[in-house]
């Protein structure tokens, strides 16, 4: 099962995306994350690839809609700083 899926965002996700929390990378250019829930996001700007021992990396880029399902643990190499709107689902 794949575990990180990325796709292109509708207009309605950008939309609603935008009522979401904010997360940003700031200068790091790596960030590693065990997510423990369901997450969902919308990528404002920026961009990087998402490593994982569980899936292929997944590049993502500004109007990405990306989900991450529980367990995954995640390694951000990060190319430019990247700013997202995550939700909790």
């Amino acid at each position: 099962m794949t575990k990180i899926i990325q796709r292109q965002a509708s207009a309605e996700e950008k939309q609603q995306s935008q009522q979401w929390e904010l997360w940003e990378s700031g200068d790091t250019d790596r960030f590693e994350y065990g997510y423990d829930r369901d997450v969902q996001f919308v990528v404002q700007s920026g961009e990087a690839v998402i490593h994982s021992p569980t899936n292929p990396p997944v590049s993502v880029g500004p109007g990405n809609h990306v989900t991450i399902r529980k367990g995954v643990e995640g390694r951000w190499a990060i190319s430019s700083p990247i700013t997202n709107r995550y939700q909790y689902i």
